[in-house]
């Protein structure tokens, strides 16, 4: 089997790269766009440029594809070139699995289940790029394809295989073993996922025929004050050390309140135990 990862020098692409290459019956191929190249063998691949990516996508002719690639406020870019480049060369054989985010319920009013309906957010939103290049992407794959999973997940946390910690914990751990206070939001309610939970449920898919859309990550959710109260104590600190955040909010600026996740459907197609 051959399988490509796109985007496999990110936080979450190195891991289920790295754990597809554990894989003896597995052929597995990646790219990266900005140096350094985490591997040797990746890839370097603009997906946004039309001829280098059918260049490359011809040349490895994968049986699934994995897009790991995430890039925030230029996510509207990847939606309306990169992946509207992919989706004209995938064949109703080749499996997809997308990741998107708890984002894609952007009326914040959760907890959410699959079927629940997704929210645009307006142009001039701060966070329009990335939420509404989510949805797009997502009706745009429901819409063209049949043989793809696409994941939603809230905020990703924890080292990855290559020891990578997410922004947000490394940013706490830096505080408080510095014995600073730090602050988050106790009025924004999420769904957190694991790196590497979210890389071994990726890797099992890759090797199965399930198909359709699945929500990511632990069955309870919590507001980002608590969740990282629970990190500095895993980590070995003070939590009184975090402190409530100020819920000041600017004109469209707003940050969805409420995006937690109903999880119980992936934990019937997996074998994965989300932490």
């Amino acid at each position: 089997m051959k399988v490509c990862v796109f985007g496999a020098n990110g936080y979450v692409g190195a891991s289920v790269y790295k754990s597809l290459r554990k894989i003896p019956s597995i052929n597995v191929s990646g790219t990266y766009l900005r140096e350094p190249s985490l591997f040797d063998e990746l890839y370097k691949l603009d997906i946004n440029e039309p001829e280098s990516f059918s260049s490359y996508y011809k040349q490895e002719n994968p049986d699934v594809v994995i897009w790991s690639v995430m890039d925030g406020p230029n996510e509207h870019m990847l939606t309306d070139q990169g992946l509207m480049h992919l989706l004209t060369f995938l064949t109703p054989e080749t499996k997809l699995i997308y990741i998107s985010s708890d984002f894609v319920y952007s009326d914040g009013k959760g907890p959410y289940d699959e079927e629940d309906s997704l929210s645009t957010l307006p142009d001039d939103h701060l966070f329009s790029s990335y939420t509404n290049a989510k949805i797009k992407a997502e009706h745009l794959i429901n819409n063209e394809l049949s043989n793809y999973v696409i994941l939603r997940a809230g905020p990703i946390y924890g080292e990855n295989q290559i020891g990578k910690l997410d922004d947000r914990t490394d940013k706490l751990s830096y505080h408080l073993r510095s014995d600073k206070s730090i602050a988050f939001r106790d009025d924004l309610i999420r769904t957190f996922v694991h790196v590497e939970d979210l890389a071994s449920v990726i890797t099992e898919l890759v090797q199965n025929d399930v198909t359709g859309v699945y929500n990511t990550g632990q069955s309870e959710s919590k507001s980002y004050y608590q969740f990282m109260r629970l990190m500095a104590e895993q980590l070995g600190y003070n939590p009184n050390f975090v402190e409530k955040e100020s819920e000041y909010e600017k004109v469209d600026q707003e940050i969805p309140k409420d995006t937690s996740l109903i999880t119980k459907k992936i934990t019937e197609i997996t074998k994965q135990k989300f932490r």
